[in-house]
């Protein structure tokens, strides 16, 4: 059993975005006390960096176990699933640049329900990609034309 989590690291950059929204639409509101409209479009964009601190604090804590029987996540709630049970599997990229540079990866394994999803910063992202590359191909699954492209990016054939 390998276990892997995200390191502190490579989350530093959301807890900073996320406490500076937060910074920069509470304190107008508990300093300045604006009119309502100003008050209420800060304070609604303050809740949605307070949703981003949470969501990030969810993915720090979060834990992915694999072996050669299957995969588990533990985090907000515990989800897991022997390989052979996997149903889909799907590997994207996403960037915020046209370029297409300085993206990230995201793997989203499933069986039946249960949905496993994390993204590249994870220890050992390629690794469980891998793995579960293997037993999407042993369970004969058909895997869309984005994620064989981002598989060969990775190198795994």
């Amino acid at each position: 059993m390998s276990l892997h989590r995200y390191d502190i690291r490579a989350l530093y950059g959301d807890y900073i975005r996320a406490g500076l929204g937060m910074i920069a639409t509470l304190a107008p509101i508990a300093l300045v006390r604006p009119d309502w409209p100003i008050a209420t479009m800060l304070g609604s964009i303050g809740l949605l960096c307070f949703y981003f601190v949470a969501q990030t604090y969810i993915r720090h804590r979060t834990v992915v176990g694999i072996d050669d029987e299957g995969i588990f996540m533990r985090g907000l709630n515990t989800v897991s699933f022997r390989w052979t049970e996997l149903s889909r599997f799907n590997l994207n990229y996403y960037s915020l640049r046209r370029d297409r540079l300085n993206g990230w990866m995201e793997l989203t394994v499933k069986s039946g329900t249960r949905e496993i999803k994390f993204d590249s910063r994870l220890e050992d992202f390629v690794a469980i990609v891998r793995r579960a590359h293997v037993a999407a191909k042993a369970n004969q699954l058909t895997m869309n034309a984005i994620t064989q492209a981002n598989l060969l990016a990775l190198r795994i054939y």
